[in-house]
């Protein structure tokens, strides 16, 4: 019995340790595998030539190595040969008519059989220039009330310089000596109560200097042991040339400096009354002097009241 436990101890004790055995060695092969592949493979594998990296991405694309490139590419497959094509056999397209070429006008033929030449056009006519046609002066200077009337006469305006050969301001003394007496006179209240009918002549003489300006004042009679003239028509005279002193003149028939006579004759009248007032001036009005027509000044008040003054200018023979 004791031989028998024992022969029986003994193989437990083998089979045990035999277990043992085969799981150190399940246990030991990965590791006698991975030292014996590590030294039966080379150290590192060999880099691979031509490594072409794309920018912009993770993924490196290995160039083919020379067996690969070397390696025959597939043969391609034949081509089909072109198969004849019956012509008759096809649909046949619809063709356009040609378009009819435009028909061409006839020329026209003279009796000679040469075409007959083109008549030239005629060429437009320009339209004559205008002539400019020179400003006429401005008017005479308005009046308080009704205002003054521009000149109804040909006489030559005060402003028509360029073809006057006068320089820009100068004017004709007599044409702005008439236009001077609506303006300056009216304000003498002797005009109110004198009475109606012809006042009075007075004569005088005026000079132009190489300037322009105004000279002495003269008094001049027609025939000797002539009646001095009113006080009116001289105070008529003073007031003129106060307004005149500061401009430039010219003599009404000439471009040189020297002298001019004028003759002045005054007459009232009583018109119709106005309902504005007696002593308020209502009218003015004027007709520049020149040479060969007498200018007229005329003013009126509103009681009726009105004053007309002559003004020529006189000859060598007056």
């Amino acid at each position: 019995m004791s031989a028998a436990v024992k022969s029986a101890t003994e193989s437990d004790a083998a089979a045990f340790a035999i277990s043992v055995a085969l799981h150190g060695l399940l246990l030991a092969l990965p590791l006698v595998a991975s030292l014996y592949g590590h030294v039966a493979s080379p150290k590192s594998q060999p880099e691979l030539p031509n490594s072409i990296a794309m920018v912009g991405n993770s993924i490196e694309v290995e160039a083919p190595t020379p067996e690969v490139a070397a390696a025959p590419a597939s043969p391609a497959a034949p081509e089909p040969e072109p198969q004849p094509v019956d012509v008759k056999s096809l649909p046949a397209e619809p063709v356009a008519p040609p378009k009819p070429a435009p028909a061409l006008e006839p020329t026209a033929v003279d009796t000679a059989g040469a075409p007959a030449p083109t008549k030239p056009h005629p060429k437009p006519r320009r339209k004559a220039d205008a002539k400019p046609t020179a400003k006429p002066q401005a008017a005479s200077e308005a009046s308080t009330a009704a205002g003054a009337e521009a000149p109804t006469s040909g006489a030559p305006a005060a402003g028509t310089f360029g073809q006057e050969g006068l320089a820009p301001g100068v004017r004709r003394l007599g044409y702005a000596f008439t236009r001077a007496i609506p303006a300056a006179s009216p304000a003498d209240a002797a005009w109110r109560e004198l009475p109606t009918g012809h006042v009075g002549t007075i004569r005088v003489e005026l000079a132009i200097d190489d300037a322009n300006h105004l000279g002495e004042l003269k008094l001049w009679q027609a025939r000797p042991g002539e009646a001095e003239p009113p006080a009116v028509l001289k105070r008529m005279v003073e007031r003129t040339l106060i307004l005149l002193r500061a401009g430039q003149f010219a003599l009404s028939g000439s471009n040189q400096p020297g002298s001019e006579r004028l003759i002045i004759d005054v007459t009232i009248r009583d018109d119709e009354a106005d309902a504005e007032g007696a002593d308020v001036v209502v009218q003015k009005k004027f007709d520049g002097a020149a040479v060969g027509h007498p200018g007229k000044a005329y003013f009126r008040y509103g009681s009726g009241r009105a004053v007309e003054a002559k003004i020529t200018i006189a000859t060598s023979g007056r």
